[in-house]
């Protein structure tokens, strides 16, 4: 089953948007534009580590981490994520991965026939208890790879990496990087990477993840330093 991105704005005062629409897994005949933010939420950011980037804050999880200027960051309501066709739940589709906390790169050109990934994507995610960081990191990193880049056109080749042990900013877990050869459609890239560094929780009761996913082929690709350093400054908040 081929997955498809969904976005919803989860903020207890809001109600749902055009964004929240349940999307199709099947190709539409009319070009379904994929939005992205044009402007950071105000309420998401706090003080960067990393000089000329923004600071993502993740309050409910009590972390934080940078990106890029030219990311921008999404409301802390917004749950993105991708759903996989499934005829017994109500809509016709469950959840197979979810983020929140996130901030958004890049915007395809050409009009979308697919809800396609993003150009760059991070956000977090808990595992609501404490979970062993190596297993998480290296499951999480496949998941999101065939999640994000399989496509109608067929299932993205995905490699994952050797998962290698995690520091960052007083936080210890472990980290792991798939890398997705993408079917040929359009709006998809031809090649992906998505890092996950999951981490015991400064609670020490969860376990917390940062997952990046990014285009390594195109004009929109995103440099594995980049990658590094978004990681590399996860910290308490």
């Amino acid at each position: 089953m081929v997955a498809v991105l969904v976005v919803r704005n989860l903020d207890p005062s809001g109600l749902p948007t055009a964004s929240d629409a349940e999307p199709s897994a099947s190709p539409s005949e009319t070009p379904v534009p994929v939005s992205t933010p044009t402007a950071d939420d105000e309420a998401a950011l706090t003080a960067a580590s990393v000089d000329g980037w923004k600071g993502i804050a993740v309050e409910d999880r009590g972390i934080a981490y940078d990106v890029p200027a030219d990311w921008f960051a999404l409301s802390p309501g917004v749950i993105t994520g991708f759903e996989e066709e499934d005829p017994d739940a109500p809509f016709g589709y469950s959840p197979r991965v979810a983020m929140s906390g996130a901030a958004e790169f890049g915007a395809r050109e050409e009009p979308c026939y697919d809800y396609a990934p993003s150009p760059g994507m991070a956000g977090t995610s808990g595992a609501g208890e404490a979970v062993d960081t190596a297993e998480l990191s290296g499951f999480l990193a496949g998941e999101w790879a065939s999640a994000a880049y399989d496509n109608d056109s067929g299932a993205a080749e995905v490699e994952v990496g050797a998962t290698e042990p995690f520091t960052a900013n007083g936080l210890e877990g472990h980290v792991t990087t798939a890398t997705a050869a993408v079917a040929e459609r359009p709006c998809y890239p031809e090649a992906a990477r998505v890092t996950v560094a999951t981490v015991l929780a400064p609670t020490g009761d969860d376990v917390y993840s940062l997952i990046v996913y990014t285009d390594t082929a195109g004009d929109q690709a995103v440099p594995e330093d980049t990658v590094a350093a978004i990681t590399g400054s996860l910290r308490p908040l």
